[in-house]
């Protein structure tokens, strides 16, 4: 060697490769703790992108271990004495690097010494490259149990996936009320009620986007509904049905045919038309005047509207006395009455605009919170024992006659049960029922009469016609069908029927609510 600096150069790179090696399975050993860590936290967690979060932990481990490995790097005294003791240099290499700058009479001869040892000794043997062998195993045995967690099925997925879609139909239904909002915003006449009602529509927007499930954002419908059913003024129809009245008994005058014809169109026509013969009450013939009178007073006296009925009374009055202008002032505030029931009706129409928007997002929801109630009944179901069914007994009586007993028994885990019941005969033994449970029961009574004929019953089927039962001779069992199987059937013969029928939005999430309370029950017990 040509002098201790190259000593040390050789040295630290075959440190570095050495070592190299060794951090490089340090960091293979992290990045597999990492990903086991975060797969085994995802099968208790329903954690997003569980993959990614696993492999975004691989770089940042290589980058810490580089870190480390560059922050290890030995000092040059460091390199020498373990090379004196590898390579049985007895300090020669250790000594020389210490008094390097020294210029005393033995100094030189120490390095030349030492110089001369190194450049026979393999240098690279001070540092060899080797694993050890419990790190190996242990880092295989990590990557293993890692790789066979990404592989195997993950129940988390299901709730992963569920919660996707719920947050999908939450977006769905803020969409369908997006779009009621902007088809109330294009309107060509704007309504009075229009800031108000697209403020409701926002609101119930953003409460249903944050709703934690689809189940709690239904929650923020009817409210809306509600605030919306405020906004309507409740005596619209009955001004509405004034104004029709009004137009139909218009209709059989000459000289308010045309008016008629106007308030049959919308209100506001029909209130600048009768402005209109408000200025020709002067001009007409007193026959078309007591027309026209006659045709008021009638329809004074079939408006439920008291404010209307005052109107159409006075112009009546004055008209048939021959005051035209009162009669004319009368109309004039008659048809300022039209133009706010035309404000109304417009008011009506962007609410019932509005509540169609907040019905469809109403039905998008209500179908993604019905198949997660399905799912989660599922999987309780699948995942509890079943409850022992009853029992039901038949007996024969002491009388003339044949009876029946019924009897209601509990299963258990000894896969027996008691059970108890009435009818029309003596005593009656338990039915079985469920799965390889079995019941006993006793019944007591009168007997029956012998012409008397005895039916037990069955719950028909949601959708089928209720026939009468075939009779049950002696000894026979009550067919029973397990809850599980008819719920579902159930639950959505009452939603269809519901749907069918002029039931509030409310009341429907009400039978929704009671079936996903009934599975809840039946998965608990």
């Amino acid at each position: 060697m040509s002098s201790l600096e190259a000593v040390v150069g050789k040295l630290r790179r075959s440190s570095a490769r050495a070592s190299a090696v060794r951090y490089l399975l340090h960091a293979l050993l992290a990045a597999g703790a990492w990903i086991l860590g975060v797969v085994i936290l995802a099968r208790f967690v329903p954690l997003e992108q569980a993959l990614r979060v696993a492999a975004f932990g691989v770089p940042v481990a290589f980058a810490a271990v580089a870190v480390a490995w560059a922050a290890a790097r030995p000092a040059p005294i460091s390199l020498m004495r373990t090379a004196d003791l590898r390579l049985g240099l007895k300090e020669r290499l250790s000594t020389a690097w210490e008094r390097r700058l020294d210029a005393g009479p033995m100094d030189g001869a120490l390095r030349r010494d030492a110089l001369e040892k190194a450049g026979r000794a393999k240098l690279a043997a001070a540092y060899p490259v080797g694993l050890r062998r419990g790190e190996m195993l242990l880092t295989v045995a990590v990557a293993v149990a890692a790789a066979a967690l990404v592989l195997l099925p993950n129940p988390m997925d299901q709730v992963l996936a569920q919660r996707r879609a719920d947050r999908h139909a939450q977006a769905q239904a803020a969409a369908t009320i997006a779009a009621a909002q902007k088809k109330i915003a294009a309107a060509s006449t704007p309504a009075p009620v229009d800031p108000q009602v697209q403020k409701i529509l926002q609101d119930a927007k953003a409460k249903i986007a944050a709703a934690p499930d689809p189940h709690a954002a239904l929650q923020n419908i009817t409210p809306a509904e509600q605030k919306l059913l405020q906004l309507s003024d409740p005596q619209t129809p009955a001004r509405a049905s004034a104004a029709q009245n009004l137009a139909n008994n218009l209709a059989a005058t000459n000289a308010g045919r045309t008016t008629s014809q106007a308030l049959t169109a919308s209100p506001g026509q029909g209130a600048q038309s009768l402005r209109d013969l408000a200025s020709q009450l002067q001009s007409l013939s007193p026959q078309d005047r007591a027309q026209v009178a006659s045709a008021l007073a009638a329809a004074a006296q079939q408006t439920k509207d008291p404010t209307m009925a005052a109107s159409l009374r006075q112009a009546s009055s004055a008209l048939a006395s021959g005051d035209t202008s009162a009669a004319a002032i009368a109309l004039n505030g008659l048809a300022g009455q039209l133009d706010s029931l035309q404000q109304q009706e417009s008011n009506d129409q962007q609410i019932a605009a509005a509540l169609n928007g907040l019905e469809a997002a109403r039905q998008q929801l209500a179908a993604q919170a019905d198949r997660d109630a399905a799912q989660s009944a599922t999987g309780t179901a699948s995942g509890s024992p079943r409850a022992g069914a009853g029992g039901s007994g038949s007996g024969s009586g002491t009388g003339t006659g044949n009876g029946n007993g019924n009897g209601n028994g509990n299963g258990n885990g000894n896969r027996s049960g008691t059970g108890s019941g009435s009818g029309n005969g003596g005593t009656g033994n338990g039915g079985s029922g469920g799965q390889g449970n079995s019941g006993s029961g006793a019944g007591q009574g009168s007997a029956a009469q012998s012409t008397e004929r005895v039916y037990v019953p069955a719950a028909a089927l949601p959708g089928q016609s209720e026939n009468d039962p075939a009779p049950l001779g002696p000894g026979q069992d009550v067919p029973l069908t397990p809850y599980t199987q008819v719920i579902q059937a159930y639950e959505q013969t009452a939603l269809d029927a519901a749907n069918q029928s002029l039931i509030p939005g409310s009341e429907r999430d009400l039978i929704r609510a009671y079936f996903s309370s009934l599975g809840e029950t039946s998965a608990g017990k």
